[in-house]
């Protein structure tokens, strides 16, 4: 299994992954990189309304293989 590193970012903070993590296909590195920008989302999700937060998952030698990101969002209609 190759180890790959989950970086995170939003427009007020930055994460840098210095761990990693084995991961046995490219569809379990996309699976986590979205679990883990939707927990993050689920944790404070009015924080992250109206933003893009995203992950930027590096392998073992540093090369960027896949981003991803989460947008939330709402819109009151009617009276609300």
């Amino acid at each position: 299994m190759s180890r790959y590193f989950f970086d995170v970012h939003d427009h007020e903070f930055s994460s840098h992954d210095d761990h990693g993590r084995e991961c046995a296909s490219p569809d379990r590195v996309r699976e986590i990189a979205l679990q883990v920008l939707c927990d993050i989302a689920r944790e404070q999700p009015l924080k992250h309304m109206h933003s893009r937060l995203g992950a930027i998952v590096r392998d073992e030698s540093g090369e960027v293989m896949l981003t991803a990101t989460v947008n939330l969002a709402t819109t009151w209609v009617g009276d609300a």
